[in-house]
């Protein structure tokens, strides 16, 4: 109620927070003014939503109102912009921060009374990169962000302000006594569950089984979730930037983006309590900040739902084979070198893996009960699959026919007329269809973003497959696309499991009791690469994800086999020494991000004072160390060199082998590692492998990294770096 209340009298109250914002179309604050508006602070976070979610590559904006200051002395002001900002309080030039540059920060000291002092703040932006943000600190205290508390619009009596102040800062206090009340009753309703959920546990060897693989699994899977925070050196990651220009549209009004919404949608969910937070002034961070924390709060659900993942490959392995197989089955795909890695991105594949393994669930439950429920079960789960990841669609164009197969066989033994057409027409699989296909419509939002739905459609089906291609569409392209692909999926087990995988697809489709089932799995294998992979002639080790959940059913189910004919210490040994093997194949993952080159490049430029000069680089910010603390210039060409001329140059090397010959960027990267341009080589690192003693271990993690076309998402894992330091600079520093 106090909540409430607080927030009443905030939004009645005739002096708002913020500043009057305008906004022009050029860099010098002379056009007509094209938006007008109060900004609740002068921040870069407002921009997309100040020019309805697209930002010009060239604007300008003031901010005019007034500073509140409730206790008098010495304050420094900051202000970090890309490109230039100018901090005048009470007509005085404070912080000038101008010019065309990358983020940085400069600063100014004022003595400030206690009261509402005026506050002018000018920006401009050039193209590139945009930045804003504005902190402050009182004496000698850390600098931090200016709380929109802190900027009123007009004037007003001091006393007024400060009563405002205090009610808005109280509504903060009492918004997270508030917050912390509801986890407080969660965790009282909860407590029952949780106590018979630990009960049924300790009930069962394989529910304690279970649940000890999916503790590991989410503990591997969380170390380095902060891996390159707040770059994202992840590709194809959905970014928070991506979620909000989402969510400021509503994904509707003709938004659209390659990746279908759903999982958008989730995380604007996840999002929101900070970003409600953040706006009530709760929480102060930097945009930067802000970015770093959504960044690992996207991470955290993809480790949330692969934790989902192996339940429901236990589940499906247990319905299918038996308890000890979905046991095991679960333990094998928790340690899938590529299901670890997107396991801690916020890249879609984790997530959609893990809807299609919820539907194989009630897949193989509805062959056995045909209850309606679980048909509804699947269409849904199918359905957010797609909705997550186009690439699903592949998996599912084939399920139907062992459904209508199942039907077909109640229908002759319950003696109806015409079995067959009765089961293609049975009111299950309509009511099914009809569930999946509303959801669909709610989540691509049809009815209100009919528009943007198209240009995704078109985008998946056109201009996002080209360029892609890896082979011919001729019979000698299909089997290298073929023989690829079998190789990706074996790095992605490595050898013991890759090949126990094989052998359990045998031993289930030689045995009759088990034919069946096996059939209908592997036809989702079947469907995936006839729609998918050989549709888009092209293999990357994520794409094979799909293909081992359905594998690690057949992993589990050969162990199972084996341990059930014999009980001799030898064969426990080996089933124990091939998932310990990968284990580890899989945990030097989780060691080279912890120990990722980039870090080691950063700590080197740091203490070398690249931050006093300009530092250059070639390829996307992603693929690089993070550089937000130095002054950065994106250099394409030795002729980009030769002007900007920076004290020194990254590059990733790793990166740099898949550029074609015949690129401008080619040249250049050919020229500083021949030193022929003015440049020498001070520092190249690449961390090595934790324990090199192991035999074939994943190439893309131990191996030189020569293979093109690149088709796995472990080059992105410890590139190797190298620093050129510009000749002339005191070489003793190198």
């Amino acid at each position: 109620m106090l909540v409430v209340l607080l927030a009443v009298v905030k939004r009645v109250d005739s002096v708002r927070e913020g500043l009057n914002a305008t906004y022009f179309t050029d860099t010098s604050w002379s056009s007509t003014p094209a938006v007008s508006r109060v900004d609740a602070r002068p921040s870069s976070s407002l921009f997309a939503d100040a020019w309805n979610g697209r930002v010009p590559d060239v604007f300008s904006a003031t901010w005019a109102g007034k500073l509140v200051v409730l206790r008098g002395g010495p304050y420094t002001l900051a202000s970090e912009s890309d490109d230039g900002s100018w901090v005048y309080v009470d007509r005085k030039l404070v912080v000038e921060n101008g010019g065309p540059h990358q983020e940085w920060r400069r600063t100014g000291v004022i003595d400030l009374e206690p009261g509402a002092h005026d506050i002018f703040i000018q920006y401009f932006q050039a193209g590139g990169p945009y930045a804003l943000e504005l902190l402050w600190a009182r004496g000698s205290a850390t600098l931090e962000p200016i709380p929109s508390w802190a900027f009123v619009p007009r004037h007003a009596e001091f006393r007024r302000l400060v009563a405002i102040v205090a009610a808005r800062r109280l509504q903060g206090i009492v918004l997270w006594l508030w917050l912390a009340s509801i986890a407080a009753s969660l965790g009282t309703i909860a407590w029952r569950p949780f106590g018979r959920w630990v009960a049924a546990v300790r009930s069962t060897p394989a529910s304690l089984a279970l649940t000890s693989i999916v503790a590991a699994s989410a503990v591997v899977n969380a170390v380095g979730v902060w891996w390159g925070v707040p770059s994202n050196w992840a590709g194809d990651e959905i970014t928070p930037t991506v979620v909000r220009y989402g969510l400021d549209h509503a994904f509707s009004g003709g938004w659209w983006d390659r990746y279908p919404p759903f999982h958008m949608q989730l995380l604007s969910v996840v999002f929101s309590p900070w970003l409600f937070l953040r706006a009530e002034g709760s929480i102060h961070s930097t945009d930067l900040a802000e970015y770093g924390v959504l960044m690992i709060l996207g991470r955290l659900v993809s480790v949330a739902a692969a934790a989902g993942t192996v339940i429901a490959v236990y589940k499906a392995a247990r319905d299918a084979f038996g308890t000890r197989a979905g046991v095991l089955a679960a333990a094998s795909l928790a340690t899938l070198t590529p299901f670890l890695y997107y396991a801690k991105t916020s890249n879609p594949e984790v997530p959609y893996v893990f809807w299609f393994s919820v539907s194989l669930v009630f897949y193989l439950r509805l062959l056995r009960t045909l209850a309606v429920q679980d048909f509804v079960g699947f269409a849904l789960a199918a359905i957010l699959s797609i909705c997550t990841k186009d690439q699903a669609y592949g998996l599912y164009w084939l399920a139907p026919l062992p459904m209508i197969r199942r039907l077909w066989q109640e229908h002759h033994r319950t003696g109806k007329s015409r079995p067959l057409w009765s089961a293609v027409f049975d009111r299950r699989l309509w009511i099914a269809g009809a569930a999946a296909a509303v959801v669909f419509a709610l989540v691509h939002n049809i009815p209100l973003n009919a528009g943007g739905f198209v240009k995704h459609v078109k985008d998946i089906t056109g201009a996002g497959q080209t360029g892609y291609q890896m082979v011919e569409a001729t019979a000698f392209g299909r089997i290298k696309l073929l023989w690829v692909t079998a190789d990706l999926d074996q790095r992605s087990w490595g050898w013991p499991l890759w090949l126990v995988g094989i052998v359990g697809v045998g031993l289930a489709l030689k045995d009759r009791a088990t034919r069946q089932v096996a059939i209908s799995l592997l036809l989702f294998v079947v469907a995936y690469y006839v729609g998918f992979i050989n549709v888009v002639r092209y293999a990357f080790d994520r794409y094979v994800l799909p293909i081992c959940v359905v594998e690690a059913l057949f992993v589990g189910f050969a162990f199972d086999r084996w341990l059930a004919r014999s009980s001799r210490v030898t064969v426990r040994a080996a089933v124990g020494a091939a998932f310990a093997y990968t284990a580890i194949y899989a945990i030097t993952l989780d060691v080279l991000m912890v120990r990722d080159a980039r870090y080691s490049a950063e700590r080197w430029l740091r203490a070398h004072d690249a931050q006093q000069g300009l530092v250059g680089y070639v390829f996307p910010l992603t693929v690089q160390p993070r550089l937000n603390d130095f002054a950065i210039a994106e250099i394409r060409s030795i002729v980009d060199l030769r002007q900007a001329s920076p004290a020194y140059f990254v590059l990733n090397a790793d990166y740099a082998r898949a550029v074609p010959d015949n690129l401008p960027e080619a040249e250049l990267v050919a020229g500083l590692q021949h030193q022929t341009l003015g440049y020498r080589l001070a520092f190249r690192y690449r961390a090595g492998t934790p324990w090199p003693w192991l035999p074939a271990g994943h190439p893309n993690l131990m191996g030189p990294r020569t293979e093109i076309p690149v088709v796995s998402v472990l080059t992105e894992v410890n590139p190797t770096i190298e620093i050129y330091a510009r000749e002339g600079s005191d070489p003793s520093q190198w």
